[in-house]
């Protein structure tokens, strides 16, 4: 169990899960965009002083699927507080007090007291910082466009801006294109009793736009093992240029009826060979 305080108690609901049947990524954001906000009024920080506050990266390891019913809980506290910036992390366990997902937030704003920090947890493998990229439209040659679509009010920040929430909406929806890309279209998974899930997140947030902005994802593959394709999503302003978030990601596949992790199929891996881009 967590020593960390609870910041967030909730539920995963019907509508929070995808056709993977677990929880969905913009749901795990969803939760710990809330749970963030718990932790800075556990923190002290008033109403006016929270809407100061804006989350410019995230770090969001996937340890265990949520699945519906479950009963969520998650523990918060602030690991940093320095130079105007904020870290903090986000434990989001289950009813169990299993560790679900991990993510680290890095925020800029008005901050607590170096009194109220916690210890940071001990760096874990997986992503480092910067593979997200430069998250520039010129850097993007060999990008593929998997989303273009319409900022919703739904999933804006109450200062109207476009929501960390929105925004892993739009990677999770680019996740079919890219399996698409990848010669394994979710017809084809379904056929072959196979699901796929993603392990890792590091985002690097920029642009806030309002409701009613155009924003176009673009994707593109950098590394294959044998079990896993790393990624690079990269999300823009489609009118302005500006990038919203530059984000890299790691995924696999998982047999349907034994829920474990599979080697690449073949075509996934030979499809990524002549996609991948540094």
């Amino acid at each position: 169990m967590s020593e960390l305080p609870v910041v967030y108690r909730g539920y995963v609901n019907a509508w929070d899960c995808d056709e993977m049947g677990h929880m969905n990524v913009q749901f795990y954001v969803a939760k710990a965009s809330e749970a963030f906000t718990g932790l800075l009024a556990h923190l002290g920080l008033a109403r006016e002083a929270r809407e100061g506050v804006r989350v410019t990266q995230h770090r969001i390891r996937f340890v265990k699927e949520m699945h519906v019913s479950t009963l969520v809980a998650i523990h918060g506290g602030a690991t940093r507080s320095e130079d105007g910036e904020m870290g903090a992390v986000l434990e989001v366990r289950n009813d169990h007090g299993d560790l679900c997902a991990a993510i680290d937030v890095t925020a800029s704003g008005a901050w607590p007291g170096p009194e109220m920090l916690v210890a940071a947890p001990a760096d874990a493998p997986g992503l480092k910082p910067g593979d997200e990229g430069d998250g520039t439209l010129e850097a993007a040659a060999g990008f593929q466009e998997t989303i273009r679509n319409v900022v919703q009010p739904i999933h804006c920040d109450p200062d109207g801006g476009f929501a960390p929430r929105g925004v892993m909406a739009r990677f999770s929806e680019a996740q079919g294109h890219l399996w698409a890309m990848l010669d394994a279209p979710r017809a084809w998974q379904r056929e072959a009793n196979l699901a796929t899930a993603t392990l890792e997140y590091r985002i690097r947030y920029g642009a806030h736009p309002p409701a009613g902005s155009i924003v176009r994802l673009l994707t593109n593959v950098v590394a294959a093992s044998a079990k896993t394709v790393r990624f690079r999503h990269w999300l823009f302003d489609a009118e302005s240029g500006e990038m919203i978030a530059a984000a890299a990601g790691a995924a696999l596949f998982l047999d349907k009826a034994t829920r474990k992790p599979v080697p690449l199929p073949a075509q996934v891996a030979a499809a990524a060979a002549r996609r991948i881009t540094p």
